[in-house]
């Protein structure tokens, strides 16, 4: 595409739409954004019902840990930056980037080979001292000097009699994004550069491609009918991609993680205060299995309190698929089935297990919670890929470099907002000539291997359907 401006339709006014939108947009091309969700109308509140996008949630982690991820974590530290930058240049003082920290329970006393790996790659970017392990003296110094000590937290190893406390290292770079009240803020953002949006469950949902007989793909149709021509034509559609483009059905699986809430009353002061960004830290913890059958508290996390008073667990141990019927058309399949996110009303109960994996957190790490009844329960839809990295790049099926995609999260693209879109548009104008970093790592992987949980299928542990259900 090189210096050629565009028109661009984007399916899916989610964050890597916005982003992506934003860019373009900055870059000279007429950019117009489809959703069905009417997200004009409702501000991207998270409380709306029948609103189920991951980018919809009050709020999401933002870290720059990725192990030997080295690209990642610099992807991280760049969308970091950006973040601070759009606060400093707030006009109304509201902040969407919160430097709250994050403390990195470890499965056991000791450091984990992932963790290490982590700090190692902080060291060789010049980071390793926004890292605390809370067992290393000079560490623990550093904390105190810098106003960090008193989120080194200590919990105890249930069922240790020498007392022994979990490792943990506090990341003073991490916090969380207000992750609904950004995605508002890009979309504001992105009509005021010129970016046009179409909402709605009939006007503003994709039907299908408009292609020619080459195969190109000349714009899009809407479910009311109407045609919108482009140049391009942009999927970005998060855990619903492979229903609107089914030849990403190998690329991607819908995957639900499960999340809880509790409230705090405002009128409660200590557990207001206890539990502010300002007093307590993102936990994240990840456990080893506790039996054969796989009974584990897997990963778990939980958020300092928004605003509203509301403590957000989330448990990924189990990232839960929902196998149906493929359309006919679906270039892949696993015994004529693929994953796709259950109907909004149906997204509310949580697995049993995840129930479970839940309480034991929150019996080890929140004990202000326990055997307190949830205040929301719900599934929240993940766009998983083959490795879990994104995939942004021209599918090859469509001539003329007339279908991009730009999705595959993986449950940790929101923090990615600011920049993401950059990197995207820079791939679409250039492809293989893009000066991206990321281009390696996102390129269209037509024979990667079907691993991170993919290679499961209809009779893989996580369906859902095999699994018992509860509702708040």
């Amino acid at each position: 595409m090189g210096d050629e401006k565009k028109s661009v339709a984007i399916v899916g006014a989610g964050i890597f739409g916005l982003s992506l939108a934003v860019a373009l947009c900055e870059r000279g091309h007429t950019v117009t954004v489809f959703d069905r969700n009417q997200y004009d109308d409702n501000g991207y509140s998270p409380d709306e019902d029948g609103v189920q996008a991951a980018s919809v949630d009050h709020n999401k982690i933002l870290r720059a840990s990725y192990g030997s991820k080295l690209h990642y974590q610099r992807l991280a530290m760049e969308s970091r930056q950006a973040w601070l930058d759009t606060d400093k240049a707030s006009e109304d003082g509201r902040l969407l980037f919160d430097p709250c920290g994050m403390l990195r329970v470890q499965p056991s006393s000791e450091l984990s080979a992932l963790e290490r790996e982590t700090l190692a790659n902080m060291e060789r970017d010049g980071l390793r001292d926004t890292q605390f392990v809370k067992s290393k003296p000079d560490d623990r110094k550093r904390a105190q000097e810098q106003g960090w000590e008193a989120k080194l937290l200590e919990f105890a190893i249930p069922d240790r009699a020498d007392g022994a406390t979990f490792e943990a290292v506090l990341d003073s770079l991490a916090g969380f994004v207000k992750c609904s009240k950004a995605c508002a803020h890009f979309h504001q953002l992105s009509q005021s550069k010129g970016v046009q949006f179409v909402f709605g469950p009939e006007e503003g949902a994709f039907d299908s491609l408009v292609l020619d007989d080459r195969k190109r793909a000349k714009g899009l149709r809407t479910k009311d009918g109407q045609v919108h021509p482009a140049d391009v034509v942009v999927v970005a559609a998060g855990s619903y991609s492979t229903q609107v483009l089914p030849e990403l059905g190998y690329h991607l699986e819908s995957s639900a993680g499960s999340l809880a809430t509790f409230k705090i009353d405002k009128k409660d002061k200590t557990m207001w205060k206890k539990y502010s960004p300002e007093r307590f830290p993102v936990i994240t913890w990840k456990s080893t299995p506790r039996d054969p059958a796989g009974k584990d508290t897997g990963s778990v996390y939980v958020l300092p309190r928004t605003d509203e008073g509301l403590v957000k667990i989330g448990y990924r141990g189990i990232k839960f698929t929902n196998f149906q019927p493929t359309p006919r058309e679906a270039p892949f399949s696993q015994d004529g089935k693929w994953s796709v996110p259950l109907p909004p009303a149906e997204s509310v109960c949580l697995p049993q297990s995840a129930d479970e994996a839940i309480r034991q957190f929150v019996d080890v790490f929140l004990p202000d919670f326990k055997g307190l009844p949830y205040h929301s329960t719900r599934l929240c839809w993940y766009t998983d890929s083959l490795d879990n990295s994104f995939v942004v790049d021209y599918v090859p099926t469509f001539a003329d470099r007339s279908v991009f995609v730009c999705t595959g999260g993986s449950g940790h693209g929101a923090k990615f907002l600011p920049v993401l879109g950059q990197h995207a548009a820079d791939i679409l104008e250039n492809g293989d000539a893009s000066s991206s970093f990321m281009r390696p790592h996102w390129r269209w992987r037509p024979d990667a291997k079907r691993s991170n949980g993919l290679e499961e299928g209809p009779d893989g542990p996580r369906e859902i359907s095999k699994h018992d259900r509860m509702c708040k």
